[in-house]
Formats: structure tokens, sequence, C-alpha cells
């Protein structure tokens, strides 16, 4: 069976560090794929009708330093988008999903998505992936790591009020080898 594996928790929590361990520890093909790929994607044309970037550009969406730079345009685009379809980048991820378990034919393919960030999220992906992927919640915490916004701050409350996670890790400061560690160790345990 498919699973997607949704972690949650706020920025510099660790979830991209989670997910790394879950792909190096997984015996079976696994993929990283966020909710905001499609917002970035989007972003980065944007930027390329402009003349603003070029193929090979350091500037891009998917660059981190770039997109720290100009965070506040990602967030206003991701914030207009949802004011039209509050489900459009949840509908675009669970497309995306679908297309990559159809391009690699894999009945045991694990999508890992280290940016869940909204309550619709998950249960867009339940309706749209339905009984053929198995959908396992994740939370992270890290001592010290506090909401970066007040919108970050309610969407990510409201999932820990509405969710009962498969699993919840809290981690110290600076400890990438041991949220590494605990994503191999999630790998074998649900045996992706």
């Amino acid at each position: 069976m498919k699973t997607l594996i949704l972690i949650t928790g706020y920025a510099r929590a660790g979830k991209d560090t989670l997910a790394e361990g879950i792909i190096m520890g997984s015996k079976r093909l696994a993929c990283h794929v966020n909710f905001a790929d499609s917002l970035k994607q989007s972003c980065d044309c944007f930027m390329q009708v402009l003349q603003l970037g070029g193929s090979g550009s350091s500037k891009t969406f998917r660059n981190e330093a770039f997109k720290l730079q100009h965070r506040d345009f990602l967030v206003a685009a991701g914030m207009f988008a949802r004011s039209i379809d509050r489900d459009v980048f949840a509908l675009a991820f669970s497309r995306e999903c679908k297309r990559i378990a159809a391009m690699h034919d894999e009945p045991n393919l694990t999508v890992i998505a280290s940016d869940w960030r909204y309550m619709n999220e998950l249960t867009i992906s339940r309706i749209m992936l339905g009984d053929d992927w198995n959908i396992f919640t994740v939370q992270i915490t890290t001592a010290g790591v506090q909401a970066a916004n007040e919108e970050e701050g309610k969407s990510i409350g409201d999932i820990v009020r509405n969710t009962s996670f498969h699993l919840s890790f809290g981690f110290n400061p600076d400890n990438k080898q041991a949220i590494i560690t605990e994503g191999k160790n999630l790998a074998r345990k649900i045996g992706t």
C-alpha cells in the first residue's frame, strides 16, 4: 500500500530534516513532495515571464536563501491563491502524489510532505487519495522554536487541536543528527 507521511510543526523545528532521515532509512521508493511546491513553481514561472531569473539561476524559490529573502512575496502569492480556493495547494499536492504513483507504478511508494500547515490539507489528501493510501501524521517540536508569525501559530494550532497524531517528536535545539536518526527509525517502524 502507498504511504503518505504528513509532518507538521513550526518553521525551523526540523521537519525537512526528519523527512531527510525517513528517506535515508526507507527500504522502498520514497519521495519528498511538499504542499508549497506548486506555489514555488508558480512564483518561479512569474519570474521567468518577467525574465528575472533563468535556467540555472539562483533566483528561484527552490533556493533557500532566495526564498527567505523574498518570503513576503511567496506568502502573499499563497494567500492570494488560497483566497480564491482555500484547497488549491492541497488539490495540486494530491494530483502530484497520484502522478508520481502512476509514473513509478510502485504499489509501496512513500511520499513525505514536510510542510503540512493546514487542516484542510489532511482532509483533501484523504478524499483525493482514497483507500489506496495509508496516511501517517507526525508532529515535530524543537525546544525554543515558536510560531514564525500569527498565521502559522493559528494554522498549526488548529492541526494540533484537531489531530490525533500517529507520532509526536520533541527535540532539543541544534540536534540535527538526533532528528535524522528518528526519521530513519520511523521509516523502519512503518515499513517504508
